[in-house]
């Protein structure tokens, strides 16, 4: 059985994984998290920052889910839908990666998914990076990668799944990269809608038996 482990954990990066391509290693990587030894398998959505191995981080754990995006690391660079898209489109490259054990095309999944959050002050090493792991041909397959995604959120893909690994604090020049885990490898944990729907059920439920057992002393 997995180990809930939503919230803030230490993480130790152990390995970039296996597959060179360009100039960086390509998802997935491996952490462990301190204090209960779990490893937990990482897929990379963040080009904009950095990680190295054996680096030691603080990380808020989060489901992936639209409630959840203003604790994610780019939760504050515009509204809420345009974010969330954004995340959408992630995460459904990073499924494409995880579904394949095609190096090739897990770099191109994985360009793709850094394409999505990548900003100008590193769109130069992005660029020398694709034109060292292929140049034009290279470029193209992350567009059309890119482009798919695109389509599948604007015809109602939602992730799921999957679980947001993002650093504390987020959003800072010097903060550590952004990832995506399985869910199931930090334990199922209800969404917001779903714990707000059981409290009510449940408030209801003990309303209603205070009701017929007033004049019992709630008995």
């Amino acid at each position: 059985m997995p180990v809930k482990m939503f919230g803030t954990r230490v993480l130790d990066f152990n390995s970039p994984g296996n597959n060179p391509v360009g100039y960086y290693y390509v998802s997935p990587y491996t952490a462990t998290v301190k204090g209960t030894g779990s490893v937990l398998t990482l897929y990379c959505i963040d080009f904009n920052h950095d990680i190295s191995t054996s680096e030691e981080w603080t990380a808020n754990l989060n489901p992936l889910s639209k409630s959840y995006v203003s604790n994610y690391q780019y939760g504050s660079t515009g509204t809420v839908p345009s974010v969330w898209m954004k995340y959408e489109m992630a995460a459904y490259l990073i499924t494409q990666l995880s579904q394949t054990t095609d190096k090739q095309q897990q770099a191109i999944d994985e360009y793709a998914a850094w394409k999505v959050f990548l900003d100008t002050a590193h769109t130069g090493a992005f660029d020398a990076s694709v034109a060292a792991a292929g140049g034009a041909t290279f470029a193209a397959a992350i567009n059309t990668a890119y482009a798919n995604a695109q389509s599948a959120v604007a015809n109602g893909y939602t992730p799921v799944g999957w679980a947001v690994v993002t650093p504390d604090p987020a959003g800072l020049l010097g903060s550590p990269q952004e990832f995506l885990t399985t869910a199931n490898e930090l334990g199922a944990v209800p969404e917001p809608s779903s714990i707000v729907l059981l409290v009510t059920v449940v408030g209801g439920i003990g309303f209603m038996r205070f009701r017929r057992g007033a004049a019992r002393n709630r008995g």
